[in-house]
């Protein structure tokens, strides 16, 4: 069994307009299920970036070495 819970927050009109008009701009039927993906994705750039980084750091050592 799916349980939902309920989340309120309060904000101005013109916040709740700008939230509306980006939810419709993103395809959502409902402003509900644009906040939820707004809020659960995951921003992993960063963290690619430093791997990133850090694969290059690592293979300019090797290069060095040798």
């Amino acid at each position: 069994m799916v349980f939902t819970r309920d989340i309120r927050i309060k904000v101005t009109q013109l916040q709740f307009e700008i939230i509306k008009n980006k939810a419709q701009l993103a395809g959502k039927k409902t402003i509900a299920s644009y906040i939820r993906e707004v809020i659960t994705k995951e921003d992993f750039s960063i963290e690619n970036l430093v791997k990133e980084i850090h694969t290059m750091i690592v293979q300019e050592q090797r290069l060095k070495k040798k």
